[in-house]
């Protein structure tokens, strides 16, 4: 799993990253956060916001890096973390209707404990 910080990153640090790719990971912040904000009925994701999307080349995944309140508490993050499992099918169904994906990308879920929630 390793440090947040010892991933590599397409915010500024990767120059291969090209301006669509930044766009499209981007868009699936944004519709993530939606998703959770709207379509999502389980209540472990109160709160929940995707903070960084960072697709794979091909496209075939996506890491997700997410932020809750109250980040002090480990269970609470295994919670959302089984509830984006559970949900995985209809979201990622939910990505491909409003995004211009080729296919489907698997999700991998990560607790993001060094973002501030406004």
């Amino acid at each position: 799993m390793g440090n947040r910080r010892d991933r590599k990153s397409r915010r500024g640090v990767d120059p291969s990253a090209g301006i669509r790719a930044l766009r499209l990971e981007q868009l699936f912040r944004e519709e993530l956060n939606s998703i959770l904000d709207g379509e999502l009925g389980d209540e472990r994701f109160d709160g929940v916001r995707v903070t960084i999307v960072e697709l794979s080349r091909d496209g075939s995944r996506a890491r997700v890096w997410y932020s809750m309140p109250n980040p002090n508490q480990p269970a609470r993050a295994s919670g959302v973390e089984a509830a984006f499992m559970r949900a995985s099918p209809y979201i990622r169904v939910r990505l491909c209707d409003a995004l211009p994906l080729e296919r489907s990308p698997e999700l991998r879920v990560i607790h993001d404990p060094v973002a501030v929630d406004d």
